[in-house]
């Protein structure tokens, strides 16, 4: 799988809202609040201490001790154990969350505050910390791209319109609403990645407004109800609108599956050239209905080629 770029936040995010299931709580290490985080998974730095530190990574947070790895520390005489803690603090790692409320030794803290090393600790289970904060980090460090088009719910479909401006991806997703499908978003899609998924939404200070020109702007939701519209949908679709250009082969049979990359994911792609008098809306329900059924495992085009060549080998002597 490609290696994407990942998207990176704050440790101070470990203080929202969203995660006061497991309330962390800062010990030490205020000024390190603005350190990055910049992978979901969650290390557990405790087991380093027993071996090689070089696993260990910046960007990560770093989770410790459990009984095991606090009874090894206890047991090492006090040198030797200073002389270990220090030597975690010198691969300038980003945090340290502590579960089930055990507490960070005098020398952590003063090396987290000397170092500026954010330490949180929690009263919850490790196994419940672990997965609130995985969780979170996968959402919120999910790779991400945003993009000028529409994003409609086709006939259950998520279908991305692109194109240049003014081509008419607005009018054509309200002529979709009016027919009764859905719009997801208009003019600026925010794409985010999880596992092989790409799921489209809409800024939420815009959500379900539309620019139509000659009109101005106008609000679904409002205008159609709350049946227009839904706030996500996952993109299998990439539909390009543009001005026919004279002279540019278009796909004629179908048979070819041309794709479209996006976050380092494939999507079967259709460019659609625009013409005066073309109903646009309507091709793109054919286009919906018709990826519906290649997914099912039928492909009208290679059936009907499938069947001109059987016929073509009867007819030979």
């Amino acid at each position: 799988m490609q290696d994407l770029p990942r998207s990176a936040i704050p440790v101070r995010e470990l203080l929202s809202e969203e995660l006061s299931e497991v309330r962390l709580v800062l010990a030490a290490g205020a000024e390190g609040l603005d350190r990055l985080l910049t992978h979901p998974r969650i290390q557990k730095a405790g087991l380093a201490l027993t071996g090689s530190l070089e696993n260990l990574q910046r960007g990560r947070v770093q989770r410790s001790w459990d009984s095991r790895e606090i009874s090894f520390l206890e047991r090492l005489p006090e040198e030797d154990r200073n002389a270990l803690v220090a030597r975690l603090f010198e691969k300038d790692l980003t945090c340290f969350v502590l579960t089930r409320g055990i507490p960070f030794s005098p020398l952590f803290l003063r090396l987290a505050a000397e170092r500026s090393v954010p330490l949180f600790h929690t009263e919850f289970p490790t196994g419940a910390v672990v997965e609130a904060l995985s969780r979170f980090l996968e959402e919120r460090l999910a790779p991400r791209q945003v993009l000028h088009g529409v994003l409609m719910d086709i006939y259950g479909l998520g279908v991305l319109l692109l194109g240049d401006s003014g081509v008419g991806k607005s009018e054509s997703a309200l002529d979709l609403v009016v027919r009764g499908h859905r719009l997801v978003t208009d003019d600026v899609v925010e794409i985010v990645r999880k596992g092989n998924l790409l799921t489209g939404t809409g800024p939420g200070m815009t959500r379900f407004h539309m620019e139509l020109r000659g009109l101005g702007i106008i609000n679904i939701k409002d205008l159609f109800g709350v049946a227009a519209v839904r706030e996500a949908k996952d993109i299998e679709l990439v539909v390009r609108l543009e001005l026919r250009e004279p002279g540019k082969s278009y796909e004629r049979l179908g048979l070819d599956e041309p794709t479209f990359s996006l976050l380092g994911l494939s999507l079967p792609y259709i460019e659609m050239p625009v013409t005066p008098g073309k109903n646009i809306s309507v091709l793109l329900e054919v286009a919906a209905r018709n990826q519906l059924l290649k997914r099912r495992g039928y492909h009208p085009a290679k059936e009907l080629a499938r069947r001109l060549g059987e016929a073509i080998q009867r007819r030979r002597p």
